[in-house]
């Protein structure tokens, strides 16, 4: 209350007197009314507050001050000395409130209203759409849980409590008052119990024995320790256990024939079967019937089989194959002129041909470190010697002692890295066989011509030489074994006279010796064409050789004609001299 000294407001006087001011709803808005003693009335509609923004907090503030700090964006009061929020996270003091940020526990019990989690009689759930819902149907088995999908009300979980019923009987009887897990004695024996829609029980004699001690073993001590042994009291099985089966030591032997039902036997110990592949210059062609002239790769090309026997240094190990490779690409490594070894070997699960170092000689493999000695182990040729496997110009193995399973040898040609495969054939002074390939495993016969198309010279010495003095009509092989014969044949076509007569003949590794049977050629009457055999068959001897074919005249009175062919006389036009080779590759 205020005393009216002669107030007049917007024309409006008051006329002295006590005025009364007074906040109200006017027209349902707040407004501040003056009233006074004349019952004057004045209505200030006071609208919106507007708090000023300004930065912090008052230097000072007093209880009841209200401000907006415009650098939280937060409305503040000041209430019994404490700085409060009216928006954002903090409450009002002494309030009984949970922080969502912190852990807190509740003091009584949290009520979250029928809009969230709801209970009821099934009939009286709501329709599904407000997803997070729960609903708990009271009046089905002791309660079932639903939650709303906000399309559908699915069931999360089953009451527990079932209707009453028998939970136990035995033989008959009704024990309900047991606890815990039984087993009912059905008619003694082991058994439990079913019930049927209708409330009828079933017993079902599960027919368990008890394993007497002397029945069975434990691998620990205790009376549920371990891992039970069969047991005699088990019908069937004895401690023998399955007598009709092998047992995997080993120990038992088989009583019959073993049925592989056309299967094969392999990556097994102890069976040796001998290797099923052949050392070859072309890809996938296991035997060459061809020329295969200077090759710089080597092939194990399938042959008989895809299994080859291999030693780890303690066990062998039989091994299935595909095509193995040997990519010498002209090196330096494999040096010219030299035979080299082929193997075998298990390089960690990968199997590789490799070559080994070079023969110490032509006919020899030397012994000791560096070389490729062989030994046999278990009747098959493997290394000797710890050495250095070659499959490609920069790619090694080391192969350990018998590792490595001899297959066979080959011969490199003049240029390093590069060998070859010729079987000959016609040329003036004869075509050369070249067989720089030789197989420890499924040798073939190889049978090669080298044949002189000359038509005819003359010798007058009785001495040996080369056919036509050309080493040309020759075949030169390499043997990785010295355990196979050969033979030679030259067919020699002269025109003996009255007076001379020539012989043919082989050489082995010689162009001024027979080194086999030479047959002789004489006739009284000249102009007469005939022919005469050389033959050569015999063991050669390791590594590289050669045969030659030879030629002498028994007297030197006068020149002796041989022809290459047989063209002078009208009954040798299909004559033909030259030299064939037989032998096992």
């Amino acid at each position: 209350m205020f005393k009216d000294r002669g107030l007049e407001v917007g024309g409006l006087s008051f006329g002295g007197g006590r005025l009364r001011f007074n906040l109200e709803t006017v027209d349902g808005r707040p407004s501040l009314v003056i009233r006074g003693d004349n019952r004057a009335v004045v209505v200030f509609d006071l609208g919106r507050i507007n708090i000023t923004p300004a930065a912090g907090d008052p230097a000072t503030p007093s209880d009841g001050d209200i401000w907006y700090d415009d650098t939280s964006g937060l409305f503040q009061f000041r209430q019994e000395g404490v700085t409060e929020s009216l928006s954002g996270d903090d409450a009002p003091v002494d309030a009984t409130y949970v922080v969502s940020s912190a852990n807190a526990t509740l003091t009584a019990e949290l009520v979250l209203g029928t809009d969230v989690i709801m209970a009821g009689a099934l009939a009286a759930r709501p329709a599904a759409g407000t997803a997070g819902r729960l609903y708990l149907v009271t009046d089905d088995d002791g309660g079932t849980l639903f939650r709303d999908t906000g399309a559908a009300w699915v069931q999360v979980s089953k009451g527990v409590t079932e209707a009453a019923g028998h939970t136990i009987r035995e033989n008959g009887t009704d024990q309900t008052s047991r606890t815990g897990l039984n087993f009912i004695d059905a008619d003694a024996g082991a058994g439990l119990i079913t019930d049927d829609a209708g409330g009828d029980e079933t017993e079902v004699n599960l027919s368990l024995y008890r394993l007497e001690a002397a029945d069975h073993s434990h691998q620990s001590t205790g009376l549920q320790a371990g891992q039970l042994d069969h047991g005699l009291a088990l019908t069937g099985l004895t401690d023998d256990d399955h007598t009709q089966y092998l047992l995997v030591s080993g120990t038992r032997a088989m009583t019959g024939d073993l049925d592989m039902g056309g299967n094969d036997i392999y990556n097994v110990r102890n069976m040796y079967p001998d290797p099923g592949g052949r050392l070859t210059l072309t890809s996938a062609t296991p035997v060459l019937v061809a020329d295969a002239a200077n090759q710089t790769t080597i092939y194990y090309a399938l042959y008989a089989h895809d299994l080859v026997p291999l030693y780890d240094g303690t066990n062998w190990d039989v091994f299935r194959f595909t095509e193995l490779s040997i990519a010498m690409a002209a090196s330096a490594n494999w040096a010219a002129n030299s035979n080299f070894d082929c193997f075998v070997y298990n390089d960690g699960g990968t199997l590789r041909l490799v070559t080994g170092p070079a023969w110490t000689s032509d006919t020899g493999r030397g012994a000791g470190a560096g070389t490729t000695e062989l030994v046999r182990l278990n009747g098959r040729w493997t290394n000797a010697v710890s050495m250095t496997g070659r499959y490609a110009a920069a790619s090694t193995v080391t192969v350990g002692i018998s590792q490595g399973l001899y297959v066979g040898t080959i011969r490199t040609t003049g240029s390093a890295g590069t060998t070859t495969w010729e079987i000959g054939g016609i040329a003036a002074n004869g075509d050369p066989a070249l067989l720089y390939l030789w197989n420890m495993y499924n040798r073939v016969s190889i049978a090669v011509n080298s044949r002189d198309s000359t038509n005819s010279w003359t010798y007058q010495t009785d001495t040996w030489r080369s056919a036509n003095a050309s080493n040309t009509c020759r075949v030169t092989f390499v043997r990785g074994l010295n355990e196979d014969g050969i033979w030679a044949l030259h067919g020699s076509i002269s025109n003996p006279t009255s007076s001379s007569s020539g012989q043919g003949g082989v050489g082995l590794d010689t162009t001024s010796g027979n080194s086999g049977l030479a047959s002789s050629t004489y006739r009284d009457a000249s102009s007469v064409i005939v022919g005469s055999t050389g033959l050569y068959a015999a063991v050669p001897g390791l590594g590289l050789h050669f045969v030659q074919a030879v030629e002498k005249c028994d007297t030197v009175v006068a020149a002796l004609t041989f022809y290459g062919t047989g063209a002078v006389d009208s009954g040798l036009e299909n004559a033909q001299s030259g030299l064939t080779y037989m032998g096992l590759h």
